[in-house]
This record gives C-alpha cells, structure tokens and sequence, in this order.
C-alpha cells in the first residue's frame, strides 16, 4: 500500500511581544476571503473598489483576516468608515512615527476585539475623544487620560450585574455598566479611535482559582497594561492585579495571560463566556508579567500539575447535581455555568458523567417518543421511515442492532419502496434489533450523501436508549446500492460501527482507510459484471489484505466472493450476519487512522478538529502507548486529543509527540465542560470525555 507522506509538525510558539509580519500576498487571501462571504462578497468588493488607494492596503488586510461571522453580515459602509477614520486618526496621531504599519494594521484598524456585537464607534469615538489627548504627545500619556475620562463621560460604571459579559461599546454605553470584558473593550475602542495601538489582554483563570479576568494593553515603544476605568494616574503597568499577574503560568492554558492579535496566530484566546468562538486570535504574552526567574523558562505547553482542590471538585459535582434538577425550558447554558470548568477528580469525573447521562436518557425520552412510535425521522425537507424487529434475550448489557441498508437507486419511488419492504425479510437474527430504514432519497447515492450520517446518528441514539442497544453492538450491511452505502459510510462512520458487511455494491471514490477498528466483510458475486462490481471487490479484498500485513492489529476482514453468483446470491451472504456478531467495537482504540472522505466530520474516536480543518483528503495517524501520543498528520494546523480515565492515567503527565517534536508534556484537567461538549457531539455514553487538549502543528513543506 503507498502511504501518504506526511510533513514535520512543529510546536509553534510565540515569544515576542509584538507580531512581525510577513510579506503576505493580501490579494491571494482576500480571494479566497471573498469565497466565504458568500452574498455578502459584493458589499465587500464595493469597499475594497471604493476605498482611496492609500486606504487600499487596509481595507485588504482586514478582509483577508476576517472572521467569517464579519465576512458574511459587515456592510461598504461600515467597513469604510472605520477605515476612513483609522487612518485619520494614525495621521493626526503626534507619535505616528513611532508607530509602524504592522502595529497600525493589526492594533489600531480592527474594529473589534474580540466576540462583542460589532458596532460602528470609530467617526463617534474619534470626534469624542480626540480633544481629550489634543495636547499630548506620546500614546501611553494619552491612554492612561482617556482612562481618566471617558468612564465618566459616559456614565458607565464597573458592575457584575451587567446584561452580559462581552457586551459592545454602545451595549456597555446604552446599559450604563460593564464587567472587566465590556470595560476593556470599550477602553480599547477609545483608544484605536485617537490612533494608539491597544488591544484586549486577560486571563481565562488566575492561577489561584479566583476567577478570570480582562483589561488592556497599549503600545507605548512596547506594551504597557492598565486595568480599565480602573486608572492609576499617568502609571502604566500598574494595578490591583499585577502581583496576581505575576503568577501566571505560560505553560498552563487555563493561568497563562494572552493578548489579542486581528491577524490570525496559532493560539486562539480562551473565551471563558463564548468558548465556541475559536476566532478570536491571540499572543501568549505570560512572559511579560511573570516574575523575572520565571521567564526565562522553555518548556513545552502543559496544564496545571498541582494537587487537585478536592473540596472544589466535590462542590462542582453538587452544583452539577442542582443544575440539572431545574425545568429543562429554565436551564441557563450548562457550559457557561462557572462549575463547569472547575477542575475535577477521576471519581467526580465519573458521577459527573452518571449524571450528565442519566439526565440526557430522560431528555431522549422526552423529546423523541413521538418520532420512534411514528417510525419516522424528519430532519429539514427529508422524510426516513424506518422498520425494526427484535429477537432472542436481551444480553445484561444491551441489545445489538444491525442497520440493513435497501437497494434499489436512481430509480422511481415505488421501485425503491419494493426494494425496502425485500430488505426488512431479507436477514434474520438470532438476538438483537433488526432495523430497516427507508432511504430519504431516491437517489443513485442515496445512502451515502451528506445527510446520511445525521440520520444514521440519531438512529442509534434512539436505540441505544429506547430498545436499551449497547453502543459497542452496532453493524451496518446493505445490499446492491445498500452495499455502495456501507463501503462509504462504514469508512466515515468507523467510530460508530463494531463491524459492517457490504453486499453487492460499488465503493466508487471510497477509501477503506478508516476501517481499521472495525471488523469489515465483502460478498459479491463472481459473475456480476455490472459496474465491475466483481472485479472491485476483489481489488478491496486485496487492500484489506495489504493493510492487515503492514497494521497487523488492525483491518480484520472477510472476503467472499461467490464464483457461480451474479448480482443476486441466494441469500448465502446472511452468513456476514453471524461473522460480524463475533466482532464488538472498541471506542477507545490505541492507533486511529482517519482520512476524511467527501462527506467531512469534526470527530472521529478520540481524534477531533475545527470545522475550518474539514478538508476532504485529510489524513491522521495517531497512536496511544502508555501516557504518550504520537500522531502524523497532514493538511491541518491544529489537532484536539480528547482523553478519559478508562484510556490512561490522567493524573500522571501525558506526552504528545509529533515526528520527534514533543508538542505537549503535562497533566489534562478533568472539567464537566468538556463532559458536556463531547455528550452533546455524539450522545454515546462509551464515548465521552472528561479532557481535551489542543496541539498546534505547523507543516514543512
């Protein structure tokens, strides 16, 4: 077999204080910004036409570097205005010399800093504040007198009672308070709005546990901190906070301090009220704050290794306990709760998931009876009927469940509909639940397109808790255009499948890479001819058998091919049934190999990425010997390993290495949040995870 040749991955660390940049070619990124935008292209394009030529260069770098939420919704106008007044304010700036481009681009022109509500501030802001700091001469005088001034000015005032955390200026402006979030915003907006370069900086968790924390920083010949609408006279880098700062941790996720950067790094800021949003970019800036022994230390990320606060963890679980005892329609967001990101044991780790499992087999019980009576799932404009059966004794864990996909395709209805009712008489087992669904589409690829695995998904959802259907027993077969079905689904679908049985079909562009978990056979008549449907399922066979010599320990297989049967094979292929029902999947398997097919995913096993690294041909090696993970990988920057107690030893310190690059080194925390993240990916209880850690590869080419 020809292996993919995968590149060296190396840990991307950023130890300066200011981001140097490259010569990017803008027109090539703005390109494939404007892809994105979708509809929203044209507003763009007209801001980017209309823009004076020496604003040119502006307008490109904050189209090239946009969020996506921004490229699909900001409009000409708004996007000119900020540009018009940035550069004049840069322009009538008495240090503009002293600031190069690099720091005007990405810390005065953005008009955001982090997940806040984007307002149009700049032309307000500038005509506001600009007679304020009309006498002064450097940036940090100026900052420290706008943070004298503008609170007052604007009757606002600090207060945890705020409407929310991120709140944009004219929310904080319009509700009169803010928390440090709103407050640092605000002051960063007034900032940029006279041309000092500023930008948002603070903490997911100081290290003591006492709580996050936000303020701003400002360019002055380098980055001075000060805390917002907390002023200090003209002092820069002082505060209530900097003795606290100084304990930071850079090689801690949660206690390192970061500062924001418009131009995308290799670091996103920990959003402790949106952790969703994976756009706002960042500058591990620790180091700054530190005591002075502490930074000179080279080490590789880690997170914290100290003792657990068991009275914490303990009190977590309770307030798990109390929150889940509130009406599901009164339920604030679980994830944003503060107890969801404390610290836990391995034992408060495992209530919390009894907890969180047993609240969601109520919730599927709740909100999806109608649909398992009705035996019908309904997702947008697609209709999936679906037939079942169980037979023999219930095992003390769990029923199996075989999904037997129909054939037929790229055929009228009624064809289809007699294909289906075959299917549901056509195999027989000896225990579990026999499931025949009805396929949404009558299309020639009606089982393998996009909205296939979402069905399939909730099926075994379903399953798993109304016929009581162990999640380590499920199978998938098909036949004739079932069969094409499983030879894509079972390769994408790995993580979901104990084994798969393809009869009769075709596998198209299908690759067998990600079967190496499951137990997989093959049956196929000798003589059917149609498609080369025969001669493909040798040439499978003969994949398998090649990956099985290379990965001994992986790629179990059963070929069968039936010399005297053409398409149809006389029902000898039910023997695939009894083969596969030897075979239960392993959810927690030591190596992975993931390659993503046209039809991408965000997970796969342990393995997971970011929506903006679902690329169809992407593949991932990962081992996992002991406490250390060794992954391969090409095409992506950035790979999340999730981990749980049954897979090793998490509080000893895990490895990661990548081609000889250790990327991390350190203990992972335990958190209800990740619990809730990975139930609400794939509501499978052998799936969960308790932790998750973020490695950042960096291709060679």
């Amino acid at each position: 077999m020809k292996h993919q040749c995968f590149k060296k991955a190396l840990l991307f660390v950023t130890l300066n204080s200011v981001l140097v940049f490259g010569k990017d070619d803008l027109t090539g990124l703005v390109e494939e910004a404007m892809k994105r935008a979708g509809d929203n292209a044209v507003q763009l394009q007209v801001a980017l036409d209309e823009a004076p030529e020496e604003q040119k260069e502006g307008v490109k770098f904050l189209i090239a570097y946009m969020p996506d939420r921004d490229l699909k919704s900001l409009s000409t106008d708004f996007l000119l205005n900020n540009v018009r007044f940035a550069y004049r304010a840069w322009g009538d700036a008495p240090w503009k010399d002293k600031i190069p481009k690099t720091l005007f681009l990405n810390n005065v022109l953005p008009y955001a800093s982090i997940n806040e509500r984007r307002d149009d501030w700049r032309e307000d802001f500038y005509k506001r504040f600009k007679p304020l700091v009309a006498d002064t001469d450097s940036p940090g005088r100026a900052a420290t007198i706008l943070n004298q001034k503008i609170f007052s000015i604007l009757h606002v005032r600090f207060s945890r009672g705020r409407p929310k955390p991120d709140q944009s200026p004219y929310e904080t402006i319009e509700a009169g308070m803010a928390s440090c979030t709103g407050l640092s915003v605000l002051l960063v907006d007034a900032c940029r709005a006279v041309g000092i370069p500023a930008r948002f900086a603070g903490t997911p968790l100081w290290s003591d546990r006492s709580g996050n924390h936000s303020w701003v920083e400002i360019w002055d010949g380098e980055w001075h901190y000060m805390g917002a609408a907390e002023p200090t006279g003209y002092d820069l880098d002082r505060a209530w906070f900097t003795d606290r700062a100084a304990t930071a941790q850079y090689d801690n996720r949660l206690h390192a301090i970061y500062a924001t950067s418009y131009k995308p790094t290799e670091t996103v800021f920990p959003l402790m009220w949106d952790r969703r949003a994976d756009y706002v970019h960042a500058i591990n800036v620790t180091r700054r704050y530190t005591k002075p022994q502490e930074q000179d230390r080279e080490q590789t990320p880690s997170v914290d290794s100290r003792p657990f606060d068991i009275e914490a963890s303990l009190h977590a679980v309770a307030e798990l306990e109390k929150y889940l005892e509130i009406a599901t329609r009164d339920r604030p967001v679980l994830r944003e709760q503060e107890f969801a990101t404390v610290a836990l044991t391995r034992e408060h780790a495992q209530k919390a998931e009894s907890l969180l499992w047993s609240d969601h087999i109520q919730q599927i019980k709740q909100t999806r009876a109608k649909e398992m009576e009705a035996r019908l799932l309904i997702m947008g404009d697609l209709r999936m009927p679906f037939y079942f059966t169980v037979s023999g004794d219930k095992p003390a864990n769990g029923r199996s469940l075989y999904i037997s996909l129909h054939g037929g395709g790229g055929a009228p209805k009624p064809v289809n509909d007699r294909q289906w009712e075959n299917q549901k008489r056509l195999y027989q087992v000896e225990e579990g639940v026999y499931l025949a669904p009805r396929a949404p589409t009558d299309a020639w690829n009606m089982w393998h397109q996009v909205h296939m695995d979402d069905f399939l998904d909730r099926l075994i959802e379903n399953l798993i808790v109304f016929e009581d259907v162990n999640p380590n027993r499920v199978y998938l077969l098909g036949y004739s255009a079932g069969g094409d079905g499983v030879y894509q689904l079972a390769p994408r679908m790995a993580d979901r499948f104990a084994a798969a049985a393809m009869m009769a079909g075709h596998p198209n562009e299908a690759s067998p890479l990600g079967l190496r978990n499951i137990a997989f056979t093959i049956h196929a008549g000798g003589r059917d001819s149609a498609y080369n449907r025969n001669k493909v399922a040798q040439q499978w066979g003969q994949k398998l058998d090649d990956l099985q010599k290379e990965d001994p320990e992986g790629y179990v297989h059963w070929t069968s091919i039936y010399e005297n049967k053409a398409h149809w094979l006389d029902g000898e292929d039910a023997a695939a049934l009894s083969w596969m029902a030897k075979y239960t999947r392993n959810p927690l398997p030591n190596r992975i190999v993931w390659k993503q097919d046209d039809v991408t995913h965000t997970r796969f096993y342990w393995l997971a990425i970011n929506k903006e690294e679902q690329h169809t041909g992407v593949v991932v090696v990962a081992d996992l010997k002991g406490q250390q993970f060794n992954i391969q990988a090409d095409g992506i920057k950035q790979l999340i390993i999730r981990v749980n107690d049954r897979m090793l030893n998490m509080d000893e310190d895990i490895v990661v290495i990548s081609q000889g690059n250790e990327l991390y080194r350190g203990r992972i925390q335990r958190s209800i949040d990740t619990l809730v993240k990975t139930l609400a990916e794939r509501r499978d209880p052998a799936s969960l995870f308790s932790g998750e850690i973020v490695v950042v590869l960096k291709n060679e080419t």
